[in-house]
């Protein structure tokens, strides 16, 4: 009996492509998953280090110079409080230096805070209004504390130690400078309570950037055990087994076993095998019948049979 070879080439699918063509497109897949992960790790760690920038070069910086400011208005205003009330003997000179350094060191950590408003970016530009905004009712509660504290000052110059002319300036001072101050004092609290606030968000966003990160190094990195896993397993299946039906089949025709049947649905190296073994199923059963219609080996080709196979 003649073995039949069917092809099946109804669909394509994963056997139509050559192997080197699965194998090289099983590695640019892993390859590409791999610089795609590469890729977002980097723009998260960019991020990342943006944000921490934004924290060291921003907010702690703030942070560390509204506290000084938040000193020296206090430094300023016990200074001042001592000198009305009579508690600080020391020359006019001496104080008015010692005023004079209080006031220096305020402005220089003014002056260093106040860098750190420039920072902001258009994305940011609602968050940069509200402490500039804050920043601004400080510095107008801070400028009206000074004010009655240099007037108060002014006044006791001129009071010379007359007792007539020291009291209402005593008493001016004792009804206006700790409300000023206290309003300053509350005003700066808030700037500073803003900063410390946006330093614990911006902490946050960099954990859930680091843990963003993470997770999609871990995601893709389950993706490509995955598609490597599956390639290991499918590229030597797609090849061992019609290596092996081919063998077999070559076995048979060496047994002249022409009975088996084989589905050829692959367009690749290995789906071209069995079409050669076609020829040789062809050639063989040729032989065969050839052999039954001149007869076997060792009996004589009569004239008519000679004539009969022609």
């Amino acid at each position: 009996m003649k073995a039949v070879l069917v092809e099946d080439c109804t669909t394509v699918n994963f056997n139509d492509f050559g192997i080197r063509t699965r194998i090289t497109a099983g590695l640019s897949l892993i390859l590409f998953l791999a610089v795609l992960s590469t890729g977002i790790s980097l723009k998260n760690n960019v991020s990342v280090k943006y944000e921490s920038g934004e924290v060291s070069g921003s907010w702690i910086p703030a942070i560390d110079n509204l506290g000084h400011m938040k000193g020296f208005v206090a430094d300023h205003y016990l200074a001042v409080s001592d000198r009305m009330a009579g508690r600080d003997p020391s020359d006019a000179a001496s104080f008015a230096k010692k005023i004079q350094t209080i006031e220096s060191e305020l402005y220089k950590a003014t002056e260093v805070y106040a860098a750190t408003l420039l920072t902001y970016t258009e994305e940011s530009a609602a968050q940069g209004n509200a402490e500039k905004a804050l920043y601004a009712d400080y510095q107008a509660k801070r400028d009206a504390y000074f004010k009655i504290a240099q007037t108060s000052l002014s006044g006791l110059a001129d009071a010379a130690g007359a007792a007539d002319k020291l009291a209402p300036v005593q008493q001016s001072f004792g009804e206006k400078a700790p409300d000023a101050f206290r309003q300053a004092y509350v005003a700066m609290e808030a700037v500073l309570k803003f900063n410390l606030d946006g330093t614990g968000l911006a902490a946050e966003k960099v954990k859930k950037l680091v843990a963003s990160s993470e997770a999609v190094m871990l995601g893709v990195l389950v993706v490509i055990v995955a598609v490597g896993g599956w390639l290991i397993w499918a590229i030597p299946r797609s090849v061992v087994g019609p290596v092996q039906q081919a063998v077999a089949l070559a076995k048979n025709i060496a047994d002249g076993d022409l009975s088996k049947t084989i589905v050829v649905n692959r367009k690749d190296e290995l789906g071209q095998r069995p079409g050669r073994n076609r020829s040789l199923h062809g050639r063989v059963g040729l032989h065969r019948q050839t052999k039954r219609r001149l007869g076997t080996p060792g009996q004589p080709i009569g004239r008519e049979r000679l004539q009969g196979s022609h």
